[in-house]
């Protein structure tokens, strides 16, 4: 797809009743809303465009700090942009005088030039958008997928089948995080095999105890938008500092203490897990690998460091057996992308268990955009098993923010016919 029009009114403060158009693909929703300010965005691998609401009226655009347009035309293209790069848009609504009437940012990206098939959700165009009076989240639909699920703040929101959200009731001073969830067949995976990992999952599934058909063959899908509180987002006078560093930690562990060998012809009955639940410090896990991002004057610093647990394996009665400990080999970094102004990189994991060598790895990987702005954009893919967790903290603060958690299904998921878990976490700044 060279271009992508999404038709929808953006809106923020003012008075008197207004509609929202949203249009994709022929369909049109009009929803009652406050006065707007942009009625549709269309991307391109290298420009976007913005057709505002108003014709003959005075507007300021801004990308990040600097000002791209300042004039009363109604059709604003901000063009030799990069591909599948995110991009932060301040517009404001003037009266003759200069002075501010409305203001709205909006956070969206350009088209990449080619799709990820492993993980559908890394290219996958996000717009959000912030007003003085809501928050808009929209994104392209998951093929195969029929509804989506949203939170907020942990609690469930709605149940939808169209690719928008719209949540007019929201406090200046508070911050939002919208948690998407979805769900569809493995066979409908853009993934070479489908087919053939669909009809071996639906078998696991038929003989896994707990564990139904349909579940072990349905790929999950999470979205997160994190949304800093809307009273800091709209002070165009307020100049945002930039960020030095990041630190993005990804951890694996077992939050049993002990797990019964689902190979009974094992001698190794039983392992010892990490007896514990989400915790960014905890000291016992199966791997761990942490990614510092630095932005500095002399230039841009991305280190890897990796740690592994140490595996414990007991017999029939608990009996302490043998213990060992993986190679560290398996987790890997790559940059794949770099400018002044963000760092992109892959973050691959592929680790066994030292004593049991026919055992399958435990897989997953990262594909992570971190922005001078502040902003982050993250997309991962991971198997069932064991429990994974997500942070990152600002350099020289000791608070992690959650990035992605997710509870292990059982050991037997770790095969390769099942079905993977897909998230994308990002934050509007």
């Amino acid at each position: 797809m060279n271009n992508r029009t999404i038709a929808a009114a953006l809106t923020a403060v003012g008075a008197g009743a207004a509609w929202m158009m949203w249009k994709r693909q022929g369909k049109r929703k009009e929803v009652q809303m406050t006065s707007n300010i942009v009625d549709s965005i269309e991307q391109k691998t290298d420009e976007i465009t913005f057709l505002l609401s108003e014709k003959n009226r005075n507007y300021r655009v801004y990308r990040d700090d600097q000002l791209i347009y300042s004039g009363a035309h109604s059709r604003i293209t901000d063009q030799s942009l990069t591909p599948a790069t995110s991009y932060l848009y301040t517009i404001e609504r003037t009266d003759a005088s200069g002075r501010m009437l409305d203001i709205i940012q909006v956070q969206t990206s350009t088209l990449p030039e080619e799709r990820n098939e492993r993980n559908v959700l890394q290219n996958l165009v996000i717009t959000a958008a912030a007003g003085n009076s809501l928050i808009m989240l929209e994104w392209e639909p998951i093929e195969g997928v029929e509804e989506y699920i949203v939170y907020r703040n942990g609690k469930k929101m709605a149940r939808i089948t169209d690719c928008f959200l719209i949540d007019p009731s929201i406090r200046h001073d508070k911050t939002y995080t919208y948690l998407i969830k979805a769900r569809r067949p493995l066979m409908l995976s853009e993934r070479s095999n489908s087919e053939e990992r669909f009809a071996a999952a639906g078998v696991f599934g038929f003989f896994k105890k707990g564990a139904s058909e349909k579940e072990a063959a349905m790929e999950e899908f999470r979205i997160v938008k994190q949304f800093p509180p809307i009273e800091k987002l709209l002070r165009p006078e307020e100049k945002k500092a930039k960020e030095n560093g990041w630190m993005l930690r990804y951890t694996t562990f077992l939050t049993n203490k002990w797990l019964k060998n689902p190979n009974f012809l094992s001698k190794y009955r039983y392992f010892a897990g990490d007896n514990r639940g989400f915790d960014p410090e905890a000291a016992s896990y199966r791997t761990r690998a942490d990614v510092t991002i630095r932005f500095a004057e002399d230039g841009l610093d991305v280190n890897l460091s990796s740690d592994i647990g140490t595996t414990k394996a007991y017999g029939w009665s608990k009996k302490f057996k043998e213990e060992g400990r993986a190679s560290s080999d398996g987790i890997q970094m790559e940059e794949t992308d770099r400018s002044d102004e963000k760092v992109s990189f892959r973050l691959s994991h592929a680790v066994g268990n030292p004593l049991m060598v026919t055992a399958p790895p435990v897989d997953y990987e990262v594909c992570a955009s971190f922005y001078k702005r502040g902003h982050y954009d993250m997309t991962g893919t991971h198997d069932q098993s064991p429990h994974h967790e997500v942070y990152v903290k600002r350099e020289g603060s000791d608070n992690w923010i959650p990035i992605h958690q997710a509870r292990s299904k059982g050991l037997e998921w770790m095969a390769a016919p099942m079905a993977d878990q897909f998230w994308r976490v990002s934050n509007f700044k």
